[in-house]
Order: structure tokens, then sequence, then C-alpha cells
């Protein structure tokens, strides 16, 4: 009849005496020292699941299972200086009429009205122009000549059947 140790894995000895202990996985008897911690990723660091296991039942522990850590935001800039989106979209004309000359520097001085467009960049232009230092604020007809090119008859291309008001140009 044969001989089956029931120390199994696990030596004994009679001078230097060691505690026996179970895997927890495969079951087998080892000495309780030969055994260790069974360690696994539980968010970012690593947590002893409580397993005593042996070393051909130990498991690495999966990086797969780690935490990413993700950096904190940068720290914003003081005093950010953002770009005027309203200003660049928008479409900015001068109209030409009461050009004045500086009394005391002699400088000639535009005067116009400023237009903004802000639909679509579509522009709505007047089809006749006034001349530097005009008075007329009716374009394409003449305030003081009635039967000029452009008087009672202004002729409006386009098939326009009146005369664009652009208002003061003070």
């Amino acid at each position: 009849m044969g001989y089956a140790s029931r120390s199994g894995r696990a030596s004994t000895s009679a001078t230097n005496p060691q505690a026996h202990a179970i895997c927890d996985r495969c079951g087998f008897r080892y000495n309780h020292v030969s055994l260790k911690w069974q360690y696994d990723w539980r968010g970012a660091s690593l947590q002893n699941i409580r397993l005593l296991v042996c070393n051909s039942c130990y498991d690495e522990p999966q990086e797969q299972l780690r935490a990413i850590i993700i950096p904190a935001d940068p720290v914003p800039i003081n005093q950010p200086r953002l770009q005027d989106f309203v200003a660049a979209e928008s479409n900015t004309r001068v109209t030409s009429g009461l050009n004045s000359v500086d009394p005391v520097t002699g400088i000639p001085v535009p005067g116009g009205n400023t237009r903004i467009t802000q639909n679509n960049n579509t522009r709505v232009t007047q089809q006749t122009g006034e001349p530097p230092n005009g008075l007329n604020e009716l374009p394409g007809t003449s305030p003081t000549v009635p039967n000029d090119a452009g008087g009672n008859d202004p002729g409006l291309p386009y098939n326009n059947t009146d005369v664009p008001e652009t208002g003061p140009l003070t």
C-alpha cells in the first residue's frame, strides 16, 4: 500500500516547525510562509483582495483595471483678451456727402454716415452717388434744376419706382 502524506506540498520539520495553510485558489496545502496575499487594482491604488495564494496561483495585478487619472485643467490666464466677433462680422461702410474743411488746419474732413450691414452680408447700396461737398439728400435728383437729367424724372435704374432716402447728411 502506498503512502500519501497529509502535508501535501508543505514541508514539516521537527527542528523548525512552520504552520500549514491551504491555497485559496487551488486548494493544496503549503507552508503558510510560502503563500502570499493577492492584490488587484481598485481605483488608483493596489488593494489586498484577501486571498492567500501560492506562487503558481498568484496573478499579477492587471493594469487594465487601473483607474485613469486625468490631469487638472490648466490655470487660466489673468485678464484674457477676446476677439470682438460682433465687430469682426459686421460690414461697415461710410456714405459720402457733406465734406468739410477744418478751419484751423485746412485739412479736408470727409463727412458721411457710417452704416453697418449684418444680414448675411447682403448690402443695399445707392444706385447713384453724391459728389463731395454736395448738399443733395436725394441721390439721382437735382434739387436746383427741375428739368435736369435727374430732375423730376430721375430715371432710376433697376426698375425702381422711388428715390432711396438717405436722411440728413450732417
